[in-house]
């Protein structure tokens, strides 16, 4: 009987999402699944830009037992309510009696705006999903984490931050600093696990072709006072391989931290930006 790893995604509801790109590549890999995301509210929400939504993730657990035969199971989860997550993870010790692989990719940016005007509110619910959200998952899953490396040789962990946490935006002084403070918490992570055979990376993705990019375009739009595709090729402009990045180039990345191949690496911050980080533009005063 072939036994098939297993790997939990937060995050995974947003059709042309990062979280489901490496969802995809994963169970091409031969991964089974389980998909989370808080489907809420509506994608168009001024709060959830390019939201997961519940029947999207539905759909990609479908898609995915269909075309890659693997199990695949949607969740609807709230990564900051640590009651949700113990019962997400209860599921998977249920339905597969083992967990190699994390990926903690669910996030927000909520109410972008200068310091002296952000709300409060806006700041703590992006820390709360962002940092604390990663935490929370982290901590819930490791039992599970550490049983199974222990049993079949090695685990993964891998954390979405981004490539604002080193090169910060003006207006997004909240993301930033929860990107950031993934990537500490990946790097202490790492040293605590390694003994367990576990890896612990960080993904900093650049200008990756999402909703949720899209999004931050607009608003970038509206501060320039400039046309959207404007702004859209002034970004493409600043990056190297003259191109926006694209889920998939992410979750290629995530594929193969996840591989025997990336068993010496841990404790990275890994760029996916197609050298964006190169090139200094400077927002409008």
């Amino acid at each position: 009987m072939t036994i098939h790893r297993v790997a939990l995604i937060t995050g995974a509801g947003r059709e042309k999402g990062i979280g489901a790109a490496i969802a995809r590549r994963l169970a091409r890999e031969g991964v089974s699944l389980i998909l989370g995301d808080l489907c809420a509210p509506p994608a168009d929400h001024p709060l959830n830009p390019g939201g997961g939504q519940w029947a999207a993730l539905q759909a990609l657990a479908e898609e995915l037992e269909g075309s890659a035969g693997v199990e695949a199971l949607p969740v609807q989860v709230d990564v900051t309510d640590p009651d949700a997550i113990a019962a997400m993870l209860e599921m998977t010790q249920a339905a597969f009696g083992r967990l190699d692989i994390l990926v903690n990719n669910a996030g927000v940016a909520v109410g972008p705006a200068p310091v002296a005007q952000m709300d409060r509110n806006a700041w703590r619910k992006t820390l709360e999903v962002n940092l604390t959200g990663t935490f929370y998952v982290t901590q819930t899953a490791l039992p599970l984490l550490i049983q199974t490396a222990g049993q079949h040789g090695h685990g993964r962990i891998i954390n979405m931050s981004s490539l604002a946490a080193t090169h910060p935006k003006p207006f997004l002084s909240a993301y930033t600093a929860s990107k950031a403070g993934v990537i500490a918490f990946t790097q202490s992570l790492a040293q605590e696990v390694a003994g367990f055979g576990i890896t612990a990376n960080a993904l900093l993705p650049g200008d990756i072709d999402t909703d949720f990019k899209r999004w931050g375009l607009q608003l970038e739009s509206m501060i320039r006072g400039q046309e959207y595709e404007a702004v859209v090729q002034a970004a493409i402009a600043r990056i190297p391989v003259g191109r926006l990045g694209t889920p998939e180039d992410v979750a290629a990345v995530a594929a193969f931290l996840c591989s025997e191949e990336a068993d010496f690496i841990t404790g990275q911050a890994i760029r996916i930006t197609g050298g964006r980080e190169l090139v200094q533009a400077m927002m409008p005063k």
